[in-house]
């Protein structure tokens, strides 16, 4: 079966799958993800070094799954294994088959079910009366601080992350999500040192190396970003608008003949993407004898 690519966390999909397993983002149909992923990736902007433009990447931060446990969750949203003590690894990127039926009288599981569905609201009232039933519920305040922020609400989500990180600090789905909702925030030195802790905890996970590159790129840290793009290319080397960012970290360095072969190693991984001639009309800018 033909494997499609997230535009939201880029995870492998299986060709049919309504939502992401990992992230739970709403996937629809082929056109609708390739749609996204256009639009994500022909936002520019103009700056002046050596008279080229220069290509401007919109933020791609990813949220992953809400719910921790022993193994990953058929069903989005998606779990990675997590380990109260110890690091987690990444889970699967390709979907398996639908869960069975949960118990949507369950605060955690009905609240798992409603974000699935796009029912924050729900999901909301779900994780809401789990955290009030049992307030040292890590899961339930990861949860419910995961709604929050995809409600645009991630300043009420932050506490709820720190106190599921004061019961299990090394879970990495919790670092990882308060990192995010930083992010949300714009607190971009926040959301590096959480994206870094995360990474410590995960060091296999290509989103959490994109989303710190992508914090340290809206700080001005090119250089750093640069290496963690590269990991995040190397964990993921079939995902194109991870090359297309690294190229435009190295054209804010004014490494303009590195800036263009990352973005001719873009159009090797995606010779049909969207916006293939605005790049190579970018590569013959970049090369362009001044």
């Amino acid at each position: 079966m033909t494997a499609l690519t997230c535009p939201f966390c880029s995870a492998k999909v299986k060709e049919g799958r309504l939502r992401c397993p990992r992230c739970g983002e709403l996937l629809a149909a082929t056109a609708q993800s390739s749609a996204a992923r256009a639009s994500f990736l022909t936002r520019y902007r103009n700056l002046a070094p050596a008279a080229a433009g220069v290509l401007a990447l919109g933020v791609f931060l990813v949220a992953v799954a809400l719910n921790r446990g022993p193994e990953p969750q058929p069903a989005p949203p998606a779990a990675p294994a997590t380990s109260p003590s110890g690091p987690v690894t990444r889970p699967a990127p390709v979907a398996t088959e639908a869960a069975p039926a949960v118990d949507i009288a369950d605060p955690k599981h009905g609240g798992t079910a409603a974000y699935a569905h796009g029912d924050y609201a729900t999901a909301l009232s779900r994780y809401e009366r789990g955290v009030k039933e049992n307030p040292n519920d890590a899961d339930a305040l990861n949860n419910l601080g995961q709604v929050l922020t995809r409600m645009g609400r991630a300043a009420e989500a932050i506490p709820l992350f720190e106190r599921a990180l004061a019961l299990y600090p090394n879970v990495w789905a919790y670092r990882f999500n308060i990192a995010r909702a930083h992010g949300e925030l714009g607190d971009w030195a926040q959301a590096v040192d959480g994206y870094r802790l995360a990474a410590a905890l995960n060091v296999d996970d290509y989103v959490t190396h994109y989303n710190l590159g992508m914090a340290l790129h809206k700080l001005g840290e090119e250089t750093a970003a640069i290496d963690e793009f590269k990991k995040a290319i190397e964990l993921a080397p079939g995902e194109p608008s991870f090359r297309l960012s690294l190229g435009i970290s190295y054209q804010s360095l004014n490494r303009l003949e590195d800036a263009a072969k990352a973005y001719e190693e873009y159009l090797k991984v995606d010779p049909s993407a969207p916006d293939a001639e605005k790049v190579k009309s970018q590569i013959e800018m970049l090369r362009k004898p001044v």
